[in-house]
């Protein structure tokens, strides 16, 4: 079965990582002490002592794109979503996390273009000529859309900040995708994050496409699969597939699945969100594979609805509908 893994995190590759702000927050110990993700995530890549806290870029286990490539080929995995970041939380807290359009292009996108797309992070706490640029940019460099990391960035549905980033990725035939998940970097609010605000958003653009990250895992996942069912622009991903947290509702369980299979089959893709989930990546995509799920609908779940998104047509025909449109 071919595989689209439509939620990866590319930046925390070793080489100049310190360029990249926020990505060290992966791999650096808390006050000395190495946390239980930090020593998964090392032994995962051999690392020979993971409870030693790292100190230093020097300290970094080995990670690099060809560490992705091998990972998605040992996995099945044909195709991935690379998750591009700009955004900055709130004051006092101002953390930081930027991983460039330029970075992903020259370590990815040149270098494996058959097995790479990607979407850019978009800072909306930017000027409004630092937004449009971004967009305008995002197309020229070839990448897909642009994503808000809401729980840094703010409400979805915010006039001043969000829409005029809508209404330029609908003029250029970019899509956008929005946070609707869990996250613990210092000073995001749980509150922007709510999938009800994209509501609003997919009533005020009707033309623009949007992809729901997470589905509302932890927040409201029944919001997220009814905005999915209500609004024909609005499409959503299944990510972090942990064996243990999809036994319950509150994460992303089977009955959610089941009533995205039923309701809106070809709306919905799957993710892994590595590398958080690097350490258990055979496995969660074994798990998947293993639920009462039609053979139809994994097809689609994991290759056929993400590549005809992310890979079809319809993105020109979007700006061309919007060009004749003014």
């Amino acid at each position: 079965m071919k595989i689209f893994d439509s939620h990866i995190h590319p930046g925390f590759e070793k080489k100049g990582i310190e360029k990249r702000p926020g990505c060290l927050r992966l791999w650096m110990a808390k006050e000395g002490v190495t946390s239980q993700t930090q020593m998964a995530l090392r032994m995962a890549l051999g690392d020979p002592n993971p409870t030693k806290p790292i100190k230093s870029v020097d300290d970094i286990p080995e990670f690099s794109v060809e560490t992705w490539i091998k990972l998605m080929d040992a996995n099945g995995v044909a195709k991935a979503l690379l998750m591009g970041m700009d955004t900055i939380t709130d004051p006092p807290y101002n953390e930081r996390w930027h991983v460039p359009m330029e970075y992903i292009k020259e370590e990815f996108l040149d270098k494996y273009p058959d097995r790479f797309v990607a979407t850019a992070g978009i800072n909306v706490k930017a000027s409004l000529q630092e937004r449009m640029e971004t967009c305008y940019k995002a197309k020229e460099l070839g990448f897909k859309g642009v994503k808000i990391h809401t729980p840094s960035a703010g409400y979805p549905n915010d006039v001043q900040r969000c829409y005029p980033v809508y209404e330029k990725c609908v003029e250029l035939g970019l899509h956008v995708e929005i946070h609707t998940g869990q996250e613990e970097i210092p000073g995001t609010r749980a509150k922007y994050q709510d999938p009800v605000f994209i509501d609003d958003v997919a009533v005020d653009f009707p033309e623009l496409r949007i992809v729901q990250l997470h589905c509302g895992l932890m927040n409201n996942p029944r919001q997220a699969v009814w905005n999915v069912i209500r609004h024909p622009n609005v499409y959503t991903d299944i990510t972090v597939p942990h064996p243990t947290l999809m036994q319950f509702r509150y994460f992303m369980d089977l009955e959610h699945i089941r009533f995205l299979e039923t309701f809106a089959p070809h709306k919905v893709w799957f993710g892994t969100d590595a590398p958080l989930i690097l350490p258990i990546y055979s496995t969660a995509l074994e798990f998947i594979k293993l639920l009462p799920l039609s053979a139809q609908f994994k097809k689609m779940l994991f290759w056929d609805n993400a590549y005809n998104f992310y890979c079809g047509d319809w993105r020109e025909k979007q700006a061309a509908q919007s060009r004749e449109a003014k």
